[in-house]
């Protein structure tokens, strides 16, 4: 690999990325052992709902997928033109944020983050698709195959966390219900 002097370079995104990571497996793994430490310690049983792993993940999975994004646009767009679209994507975010057009905050700033993460995996596999042989292709595209499906479980666990409709109504034995 070649060295670049410029700040922002392949090297330094996924480095952000893995740190990224591994600040969102701290948060979670902490999540996940409070409860046994309280245990041990104080004998008090306590569970954590998903909402305390929904909001403490959010702003680093919604920083993970944007430099992902990034990093997968890097190699053919160069960095001034990863960044824009990074920067238009929060940019995108942040309105979707204000003018709620999904009426859920979580799902509004995450919309547009996964849709451009979903879009350029695609025009990644779009490109490989310009190799030469089936065997370049099937190789290029199987990848993003995995990132696509990611994406999708990534937005699946967005809006069944967030969408969830629950209710509940009194029946009467006297009156049909």
């Amino acid at each position: 690999m070649k060295e670049s002097k410029d700040i922002i370079n392949s090297s330094n995104i996924m480095l952000a990325s893995v740190l990224t990571m591994l600040l969102l497996a701290a948060l979670i793994t902490l999540g996940m052992l409070t409860p046994l430490v309280v245990k041990l310690t104080t004998g008090n049983e306590i569970s954590m709902g998903a909402e305390y792993f929904n909001d403490r993940s959010a702003i680093p999975t919604a920083a993970l997928v944007v430099l992902l994004t990034t990093c997968l646009l890097y190699g053919y767009f160069g960095a001034k033109k990863a960044l824009l679209v990074a920067g238009i994507t929060a940019l995108i975010s942040l309105v979707f944020a204000f003018i709620s057009p999904f009426g859920n905050l979580p799902l509004d700033v995450t919309v547009p983050l996964t849709g451009m993460a979903v879009v350029a995996t695609f025009y990644k596999m779009y490109m490989a698709m310009e190799r030469g042989s089936w065997i370049l292709k099937l190789k290029g595209i199987s990848a993003h195959v995995i990132h696509l499906g990611i994406l999708f479980i990534l937005i699946g666990i967005v809006a069944s966390s967030n969408m969830q409709v629950e209710g509940s109504d009194i029946v009467t034995v006297d009156s049909p219900g």
